[in-house]
């Protein structure tokens, strides 16, 4: 009588502890195998049940599925031995193997899956998020082949115990911060998202995981500190003043970000049906669409420029690349940020500040100021581009919040 069982090769373990797991067919003697092209912790095996422990945190989701797999197994077994041929181990093999199908490509690799899904941002010319990603997948595979001594990862083996050991990597031998290390699962938290959509992965450990994260101390300008800069004698023509106009037209718009400044084009400044000059874009960091109101200080910046034509870059910073060239944009943009970062700190030491002076700290006087000032966080978020109040409120944190103090005061009175 022909027999059927699930097994695992305990002599296959890998050094990471996972093997692979196939059903057994034995017959008058004679025994053949079908790999089920999954591998599980050789330590959360019952022989005795052919079924992983309870232990395992998604020890629902392979048991189902083993149990569905031996189950039609021994439907092909009953359905042989009814048959009026000669019933032979190669036989039952090739009559379960054609019932189950071909076995899942869940094994191997999802590293390797991971760098092609990666290699999408940068043919979409999402080259921030592509850089910011790959640096995240290398720290990840460098603990697996420091961790684990292999080069290959099977998707199954991503539970939680890996996890939390890659969070532990980041920490003691990378000697992460807690928000970097917060990115880092973040990324992977992406690209294990992406293995269940196409179908790669069975499990999802993330939802037992928690993503580190602390508060940021942020540094701040008060509108006195953006004025103190505004101020300043410059020569107009120089690197300086050039980067001042950048940065006060960063704020003077709600905080746009370096590289929306850097990609604004004329067409993106007109009127709104309000009657005021508006600009409008679509922000690069998260594709949403932005449009606030053009303040006369933000004009005034505007009019040291010559208008072009639609296309044409309103500020010198992408001057002489085409907008369809988006890797040599996205190059450009991020040595001038740099430049232009070393140039406001010299700018904050003119002024007699002393903070550490970035384009971003545009984006956070402005954030501040509107939310000092137009107490709506609902405004605010709108203004700031945001996707969520959440995000704006997530995006306030750590700033002194002063719009109470008057409530404060009368109450304290």
């Amino acid at each position: 009588m022909a027999t059927v069982s699930i097994e695992l090769r305990s002599d296959r373990t890998g050094p990471n502890g996972w093997a692979p797991v196939r059903l057994r067919i034995a017959h008058r003697g004679t025994k053949r195998y079908i790999s089920l092209g999954f591998k599980v912790l050789a330590s959360k095996w019952n022989s005795d049940r052919e079924e992983v422990t309870r232990s395992h945190p998604d020890q629902k989701e392979y048991n189902d599925d083993l149990s569905e797999i031996k189950s039609t197994a021994q439907s092909a077994l009953r359905s042989e031995n009814r048959a009026s041929h000669v019933v032979t181990a190669r036989r039952l093999k090739e009559e379960i193997q054609k019932r189950l199908g071909p076995p899942e490509e869940v094994g191997y690799d999802f590293l390797s899956f991971a760098e092609e899904r990666l290699e999408e941002y940068r043919r979409r010319e999402k080259f921030s998020t592509f850089e910011s990603y790959r640096s995240d997948l290398r720290k990840f595979r460098q603990f697996v082949e420091d961790q684990y001594g292999v080069e290959e990862l099977p998707f199954d083996a991503i539970d939680v115990e890996l996890v939390e050991s890659f969070r532990t990597f980041c920490y003691e031998v990378r000697e992460n911060s807690a928000n970097t290390v917060g990115k880092a699962l973040e990324t992977l938290r992406v690209f294990v998202n992406k293995a269940l959509a196409e179908g790669k992965a069975r499990s999802y450990p993330f939802k037992y995981i928690e993503i580190d994260s602390e508060p940021v101390e942020k540094d701040l300008l008060d509108p006195k500190e953006i004025d103190q800069i505004a101020d300043l004698d410059l020569n107009e023509e120089s690197f300086l003043a050039e980067v001042r106009r950048w940065f006060l037209f960063s704020y003077y718009t709600g905080g746009m970000r370096f590289s929306d400044v850097a990609t604004l084009q004329w067409k993106h400044i007109r009127p709104g049906p309000s009657g005021y000059m508006r600009v409008y874009w679509k922000m690069q960091k998260t594709s949403d669409n932005v449009g606030v109101p053009l303040s006369d200080d933000a004009q005034q910046i505007l009019r040291y420029y010559e208008d072009g034509s639609e296309d044409d870059w309103v500020f010198p910073i992408l001057e002489g690349i085409s907008p369809d060239d988006g890797r040599a944009i996205y190059d450009r943009k991020k040595e001038l940020n740099g430049d232009a970062n070393d140039a406001l700190k010299d700018l904050a030491d003119r002024a007699g500040i002393d903070k550490n002076a970035s384009f971003h700290l545009s984006r956070n006087a402005a954030a501040w100021y509107l939310n000092q000032n137009v107490r709506d966080i609902y405004k605010v978020r709108d203004f700031l581009g945001h996707s969520s109040v959440e995000q704006t409120e997530r995006y306030l944190d750590g700033f002194e919040d002063e719009s109470k103090d008057d409530v404060f005061l009368e109450a304290m009175g």
